[in-house]
């Protein structure tokens, strides 16, 4: 027998999505802190790269809700 599984159109609860705003701003203060002194290439390398993982994550994420629907 299989369960239906109800979610929000949103992967992420209410409070999380309240959450993102700050959050962009403190990476925007901390690389352009980074480029004050030097190390913005770096600051922003690191960026890119937890929103690689990120996106990789929501992918895989999408792809199991897929197969657990199909499957």
């Amino acid at each position: 027998m299989r369960n239906a599984v109800t979610h929000h159109a949103w992967s992420l609860p209410p409070r999380a999505i309240k959450a993102v705003v700050p959050l962009v701003v403190i990476i925007v203060v901390v690389v352009v802190g980074a480029f004050a002194v030097g190390q913005g290439p770096a600051a922003l390398i690191m960026v890119v790269m937890a929103l690689l993982a990120a996106v990789a994550e929501e992918l895989v994420r999408a792809a199991m809700r897929y197969w657990m629907r199909v499957a």
